[in-house]
């Protein structure tokens, strides 16, 4: 395949050459904001064990009262939503895996693995299982062909000689088999996704074609969603953040754009066998190593807090907002809000964030939760998907906090916060119509609709 061949999935989008990555995949027309600029099918995917039992192992439609699962009556270990996964399932590698798994599940090599090592130990089996579909497509084909676009990528940098185990029966495991496995491993750990429904992970999966199209950056114009259907296999969306030009790269963020700097450098390092130079990495490498916020409580630790919700959401008074539009916030960061890139700051605001929005008191939580959006907006680019999930938990969370204050809030105390949750829904709103769809039935575009209902009547 070269770079002239066309690519069905993403008729708008071509390969260029680019200066440090293999290429570069540009808008061959102007992209406008929630446009899905590629819908590219699943090569394999896995569920997570956490999952097992409650989504089909096939499609990931999710058991509810109007779907049931039944399990393999062979291995008792693999669920499917009907007939028609489950007989997929058997001709793609569950019939070469269907024996030998109950033992490979208790094995020790597989029991230490970590969840998302176990995720991709499985994803490696079935893909190796499927011996004759790499024999047949090798790597002549187009585009449009999964396998010969997997043999395409660039293998990964991991040079330690580690393996996964695998689930194999022992007629599987031959020298060809063995040889197969390193060279579908040596393209796998870097090119593989985390599938998540609602921003909740969930499985593994790999998708060739969007490994071989889309670079990285932190500060990316895109980002990927995953479509659940029946009796479908897993479809990857490539969904455009804001306008992107005719002739401008399309970048996604292979990893979270709100990790420590330090962090990310060294996961997209020793996954991918790249530094990241994007302009979030450049502020703060620029910025060095900055100094952990004061004491929580304190007076200059409130004072800093009060600054960065002025400062990401035009704020003084924490009812009204103004989100930016444009990327890059985050460069005109004053000097005095530089530690809330510290490290630490950001999992402390998070964990309080969870626990007093579950737990009360809810006061407390919409502090800290005004607090981690403006460190959303400041960090992620315009309509990043979790500053719209974000704002969805704080609307929710004034409305608890309305709804239990009962006679000890008065009348206009009331209305002042039922007007800051519809601000914080207007903001989700927003941000998670231009996301779209995705995942299971229902999620945050349904919440939106029956708290914004809910708010109407109040």
């Amino acid at each position: 395949m070269t770079t002239t061949d066309p690519i069905p999935q993403a008729p708008n989008v071509r390969l260029v050459p680019h200066p440090t990555a293999r290429n570069a995949a540009v808008a061959t027309s102007q992209i406008r904001a929630g446009s899905v600029i590629a819908s590219i099918p699943s090569l394999s995917t896995c569920l997570l064990p956490s999952e097992k039992g409650k989504r089909c192992d096939e499609c990931h439609t999710s058991q509810t009262e109007h779907v049931r699962l039944r399990k393999c009556s062979g291995c008792a270990s693999f669920w499917y939503c009907g007939a028609t996964c489950q007989e997929r399932a058997w001709k793609a590698h569950h019939k070469k895996l269907c024996k030998s798994f109950n033992a490979y599940a208790v094995s020790p090599a597989y029991q230490a693995l970590t969840a998302h090592d176990q995720a991709d130990a499985m994803l490696l089996s079935q893909m190796l299982s499927q011996t004759a579909s790499w024999e047949m497509h090798g790597t002549s084909g187009g585009y449009d062909d999964p396998y010969a676009t997997f043999l395409d990528l660039l293998k990964g940098p991991r040079a330690d000689g580690y393996e996964l185990p695998l689930c194999l029966p022992r007629a599987g495991a031959t020298a060809e088999a063995t040889a197969l496995a390193k060279e579908l491993y040596s393209r796998f750990g870097n090119n593989n996704f985390v599938l998540h429904s609602h921003l909740n992970s969930y499985g593994h999966g790999v998708f060739p074609l969007a490994s071989r199209l889309f670079n990285h950056s932190c500060v990316p114009n895109a980002v990927c969603k995953y479509i659940i259907r029946p009796e479908k296999s897993v479809m990857m969306q490539v969904v455009a953040l804001r306008e992107i030009a005719e002739g401008e790269e399309i970048i996604v963020p292979y990893l979270d754009p709100a990790l420590p700097y330090q962090t990310r450098q060294d996961a997209l390092l020793a996954n991918y066998g790249f530094g990241c130079r994007c302009r979030l990495c450049a502020f703060q490498r620029g910025i060095g190593p900055v100094t952990p916020p004061a004491g929580r409580g304190t007076k200059e630790f409130r004072d800093m807090e009060a600054a960065l919700h002025a400062f990401a959401l035009r704020s003084n008074d924490g009812r009204t907002f103004r989100i930016p539009d444009v990327p890059g916030l985050f460069e005109s960061t004053p000097a005095r809000l530089c530690s809330a890139f510290h490290k630490t700051y950001l999992p402390t605001v998070a964990e309080l964030f969870s626990k007093t929005s579950h737990e009360g008191p809810f006061a407390d939580a919409l502090e800290s939760g005004l607090t981690l959006l403006a460190f959303y907006v400041l960090v992620y680019p315009p309509n990043y998907p979790q500053i719209g999930m974000h704002a969805l938990e704080l609307s929710k969370t004034v409305w608890n906090l309305v709804c239990t204050a009962g006679s000890n809030m008065s009348a206009a105390e009331a209305e002042a916060l039922e007007r800051q949750a519809t601000a914080f829904l207007d903001i989700a709103a927003t941000v998670m119509e231009n996301f779209g769809q995705e995942g299971d039935e229902g999620g945050p575009l349904e919440e939106i609709r029956i708290l914004g209902d809910m708010l109407k009547v109040a």
